[in-house]
Parts: C-alpha cells; structure tokens; sequence
C-alpha cells in the first residue's frame, strides 16, 4: 500500500473530499447524511483551513429530501462519480458495486452483529481496505448513541402505516 492510501485512511476526512451517496437500497428512502446548510458550513464557512473540508461531491438523486440544485447553491459539485472522495457518507449501505478501495464509509452497515444477509458487505469492506464508521457503533463515553435515527424512523414509520390505513 503506498502512502496515499495510508494517508487517506488514517483520518475521517482523508483527502478533504466528501461524498454524499445517492441512497440506493431502498426506493422511498428520502433521508440525507448532510444537509445543505452543513455543506456550505461546511465547505463555504472557512473550508480545509477550519473544517477539514475543501470540496463536496453530492451523487444526483431525485428522491433525496433537498434537491440537487440546493446543495450545489451550497457550494457543493453534482457528480455520479465520488472516485476523488476520501470519505463516502450515507444513510444505508451502498450497493456492493459502489464501493471504493482504499475509502472511508459511514452510514448504518447493519454488520456488527454478524447478521447474515449483511456478511456480504462486510466481506466487501474488507476485501476494498475501507475503513467503515458505522454510525450505530458511534457512541459517547457513557456508551449511549451519538446518532439515533430510529426515533424519528419509527414515527415516520406510524404515520406511514396509519396513511395506509386511511386509504
């Protein structure tokens, strides 16, 4: 492994570059890992020099709850290809297909309880030398979730199920 790779590995923002993944698994999800207004935080609030971030590449999708044009007012870049990314968010896993050698992920991998339908991925991971930030696995120092979408997925979830009911 040169020491690009390395380097790109041996923190969460790698190259400065982040990726924001076109959610793929399912076809009603709306979620995003950043907002717009993260992004321009992000990159049009001081940029590498105070965050760490210089660029944000956003995959085009017209199903993600802020469209593509408002990330792009944030200051990000509309490409298919996340190829100059060091780190790579989501919501849910990617596609196997989709996954970069030499990368950091994080989004909900549904991997760290061995679950079988998930192994897969895992084995993909490894295989690709990507370092994965599972964000169910990111706790504080009492061990709680520092992310908890499932409050809110468990509400839509109601509100889903009781529109259907009215139907």
């Amino acid at each position: 492994m040169g020491s690009e790779t390395t380097e790109r590995n041996d923190t969460l923002l790698g190259n400065g570059v982040i990726g924001i993944l076109a959610e793929t698994v399912n076809m009603w999800e709306r979620r995003a890992p950043l907002t717009p207004s993260h992004c321009a935080r992000l990159v049009l609030g001081g940029g590498k020099r105070e965050s760490g971030v210089n660029r944000i590449i956003v995959q085009p999708s017209t199903k993600r709850i802020h469209h593509d044009a408002q990330y792009e007012d944030a200051g990000c870049e509309i490409s298919e290809d996340l190829s100059e990314c060091g780190l790579i968010v989501g919501i849910k896993q990617p596609k196997l297909e989709m996954i970069l050698p030499d990368r950091a992920y994080a989004f909900f991998s549904h991997t760290h309880k061995a679950q079988k339908e998930n192994m897969p991925l895992l084995d993909k991971i490894m295989e690709e030398r990507v370092s994965l930030f599972d964000y169910e696995l990111i706790v504080d120092d009492d061990g709680k979730r520092m992310l908890a979408f499932g409050k809110f997925a468990g509400r839509a979830g109601l509100i889903d199920f009781l529109h259907g009911l009215g139907q």
